[in-house]
């Protein structure tokens, strides 16, 4: 490690994107995570960014929710995990699932 590298605290969704993203631009990134060390009785699994509910992405409609915008703002700067959303969604609703 050295003073340039970007410490990442979190190896969930919000924690594994920013490393993606961070890396992809060229970055030293360190991505701390407390798993498989700690268990929680929510995961089912010792690896990173694994959704424990199936309500975890919410509403789409970016025109009427400020979750749907959000999404949308993370398609337009190229998210990872919302483009693999696209290619592993199930029927819900309008919600992204």
């Amino acid at each position: 490690m050295n003073e340039t590298d970007i410490h990442i605290i979190g190896g969930g969704l919000a924690g594994t994107e920013a490393a993606w993203t961070a890396a992809n631009a060229g970055c030293q990134v360190v991505l701390h995570e407390m798993r498989p060390v700690r268990k929680t009785a929510a995961h089912h699994t010792d690896s990173l960014a694994e959704l424990v509910c199936s309500n975890s992405f919410r509403s789409d409609d970016h025109e009427n929710n400020a979750v749907g915008l959000l999404h949308e703002e993370m398609r337009r700067c190229g998210s990872i995990i919302m483009e693999a959303a696209k290619h592993h969604k199930v029927p819900a609703g309008g919600a992204v699932a």
